[in-house]
């Protein structure tokens, strides 16, 4: 229908179009999604919109104003109507992992991917144009108004960034759940529990969504499509366990995520082998635990953004395992957590574990900045948030928590940003050593080039595990135990051999063909808006044995300048060099998209590299993709 048929068809159908009473202050509309709307005096705000019909019967039940709307997804039958918000001033609050979907419509539209689809998620139901965002709903934290504090649930499983929004409204504790399920035992659909082809990812992130909701112990229920639930424990646990057998039932018996239980290796050390990135605990004899990493709940709830991502996506943190291992295991508090290195599927729970136990981020010290400053490099698997740091490790210290010792020793390879921690625990000698061991998936030594490998990388750290040679090896992504020296014999020929090959694959000095960020703009990503100014810096690492020059000029937006316009640079014998610039942005200057991009156009000892590294400004204002 045209716009002037649906609002005859609104007028000719107005018993589709009424208000139910729910609580006092809460009410119910039926629209293309229900809407419901809170209230205070007369104001209220709304969570979803549908059509946008509710601003012709607000009246009815005494509302004058809307304060904000707030959206549970980004379908458009939660959000078709939002334009009518926009035309009465109304701010709308998203959910941040789908801004995009929102406030960049015509972008997702013009980039999606429409052949070769194995990316299956529902995005198609996206807005068809954009409407501007007030502000975004962030994963566990509180959104408020008046005397309610809405908190912020991510709930993936109808969409990968679903939220459920619990607010305390007439005394009762209210989750407004989007589409996470319909009616006990039932969900709206299951076409959109599909992320990846042919896979039951969206459906494990719906269990474990629902038994985070239980949890909370809502007393009332309000889905987007069906009726509130009142019931809604009852509600909770039909629907989990419908959808678990479901799961069981496509999976050869496999249980999900949520069901699964960390690894005993022994009395005092634990590892959750089910994990994206296993995250390992040890326990204090006074019931306390340090962890050693913690990122996403498996590689099925991991892999949408890592296989098949959108464009701007990142990796989102969904809760899981600790309140389950801290009940078996009597953890009265988690002290500190060790990330071994600073990739997304070892840290991305980080900040959940700060936010809700109040666990400190003990770091390497080489891991800091990376951690706190994810924008100045363009290395492998970074995330977008910083993490805050709490404690820095050195090079060789002993760290001493509770009676353990852990001797804390940098080992490059998989990336430069590495520690490995050695320790006795319960007797046997153990090694957490990240990502640079893969025995089982026959995978040592781990390449990534981007990580600033460099060709002696693996040998320095390979060296350091001849050294402690831990019986029990905690990695990365599996566990390892009895081993022998033998197997670090042999681990070492094959960094050997890994430099071997370097040099015969490389012409003259290896690590420039191996290291691409030799030399780099930092930061990597910088905000900013017409008539500011931006510093940066050159950073450039000399592999050679003598002192080198670099002559420097820069490509930019046009109507941008550079101070100085060119530089010239000497870098000792084996030594790193950082020169800084200040880019001026001329007040006129229009973005016409969210992001740009300059060069730095480099003459390296008389050879001409022209334009080997690059940086990329984007508009503060922008929400694509992040704004820092």
């Amino acid at each position: 229908m045209v716009e002037w048929e649906m609002d005859e068809y609104r007028k000719q159908k107005t018993q589709y179009f009424q208000f139910q009473r729910i609580l006092q202050h809460l009410y119910l509309f039926q629209d293309t999604c229900n809407v419901y709307v809170v209230t205070k005096g007369n104001a209220a705000v709304l969570i979803d919109f549908g059509s946008g019909a509710i601003l012709e019967h607000l009246s009815e039940i005494g509302v004058e104003d809307v304060y904000a709307l707030l959206h549970t997804h980004h379908h458009r039958d939660q959000c078709q109507g939002d334009f009518r918000a926009v035309e009465r001033g109304i701010p709308i609050f998203v959910p941040f992992f789908e801004r995009r979907h929102f406030s960049q419509a015509e972008l997702y539209w013009a980039t999606k991917q429409l052949w070769d689809m194995y990316n299956v998620r529902n995005t198609y139901s996206t807005l068809i144009k954009s409407i501007p965002v007030q502000g975004f709903l962030e994963d566990f934290k509180k959104w408020e108004w008046e005397d309610i504090e809405f908190f912020i649930l991510p709930t993936p499983g109808h969409t990968l960034g679903s939220l459920s929004i619990f607010g305390v409204i007439d005394g009762k504790q209210v989750v407004f759940s989007g589409d996470l399920l319909y009616s006990p035992g039932k969900v709206p659909t299951l076409y959109d529990l599909q992320y990846n082809y042919s896979e039951t990812d969206g459906l494990e992130a719906t269990i474990l969504s629902i038994e985070n909701v239980m949890r909370r112990n809502p007393q009332l229920l309000c889905p987007s499509h069906g009726a509130p639930m009142k019931e809604a424990s009852r509600a909770l646990h039909m629907t989990k366990e419908n959808l678990t057998k479901y799961y069981s039932f496509r999976n050869n018996g496999l249980l999900p995520v949520n069901e699964q239980d960390v690894t005993q290796i022994t009395p005092h050390l634990l590892a959750a082998e089910y994990a994206c990135s296993h995250f390992y605990a040890i326990l204090s004899d006074d019931s306390h635990a340090l962890l050693v990493d913690y990122g996403s709940p498996n590689f099925a709830l991991f892999s949408p953004v890592n296989i098949h991502f959108e464009q701007g996506e990142t990796v989102r943190f969904v809760e899981h395992s600790i309140h389950r291992m801290m009940e078996k295991y009597n953890i009265k508090k988690i002290d500190a957590v060790i990330p071994t290195h600073y990739h997304d599927d070892h840290v991305n729970g980080i900040p959940y574990l700060q936010s809700e136990f109040g666990v400190e981020c003990w770091v390497y010290a080489k891991l800091r900045d990376i951690l706190e400053n994810p924008y100045g490099e363009q290395i492998g698997c970074v995330m977008p948030f910083p993490i805050r740091v709490e404690r820095t490790l050195a090079e060789g210290e002993v760290l001493k928590w509770r009676g353990y010792e852990f001797a804390v020793r940098h080992t490059p390879g998989h990336t430069e940003y590495a520690v490995s921690l050695f320790s006795r625990i319960d007797g046997k000698s153990v090694g957490f050593t990240g990502d640079n061991i893969f025995i089982k998936l026959h995978r040592t030594p781990s390449v990534i080039y981007r990580n600033h490998l460099e060709s002696t990388a693996h040998r320095k750290a390979f060296q350091i595990f001849l050294e402690y040679k831990p019986e029990i090896i905690c990695g990365g992504h599996e566990v390892q135990y009895n081993v022998t020296p033998e197997v670090y014999e042999k681990l070492w020929e094959r960094a050997m051999q890994l430099t071997k090959h370097f040099e015969e694959l490389l012409p003259d000095e290896v690590n420039y063909g191996l290291d691409p960020l030799w030399f780099q703009l930092y930061p990597y990503q910088s905000s900013a808006e017409p008539g500011d100014r931006l510093s940066l810096e050159i950073r450039i690492k000399n592999f050679y044995p003598h002192e080198s020059s670099a002559h420097v000029s820069f490509i930019l937006p046009q109507t941008w300048s550079c101070e100085p316009e060119k530089i010239v640079l000497h870098v000792d014998a084996h030594a790193q060099s950082t020169y800084h610039i200040q880019i001026r942005i001329p007040n006129d200057f229009k973005f016409i998209l969210p992001r740009v991009a300059l060069a730095a156009d480099v003459v390296f000892n008389d050879w001409y590299l022209g334009q080997v590294a690059e940086a990329v400004v984007i508009q503060k204002s922008s929400v694509f993709p992040f704004s820092t």
